[in-house]
């Protein structure tokens, strides 16, 4: 009986415990400008429903992403500006 109880306790204390869990890197569906993990150019990412920053996209040459927080967007711009 003793055998019992004591593999349902770590039975118990397996399923309660949090394995590999990370936490959220960012929340779903909102945006950032990153540069291009490749080619280091400027751009933008998104997350995705797994917590997780995706590199979405490039700018255009000769432009830079400026993120505006009135409506959590970035957007690439003139880098002269």
């Amino acid at each position: 009986m003793k055998f019992i109880t004591a593999i349902l306790t770590l039975a118990a204390v397996a399923v309660a415990s949090p394995t590999g869990t990370n936490p959220p890197q960012c929340t779903p569906a909102t945006y950032s400008c990153a540069k291009n993990p490749n080619t280091h150019a400027e751009g933008w990412q998104v997350c995705d429903v797994d917590s997780k920053w995706v590199y979405a996209g490039d700018c255009p040459p000769k432009t830079i992403c400026k993120f505006l927080e009135a409506n959590g967007s970035p957007y690439c711009i003139p880098a002269t500006w």
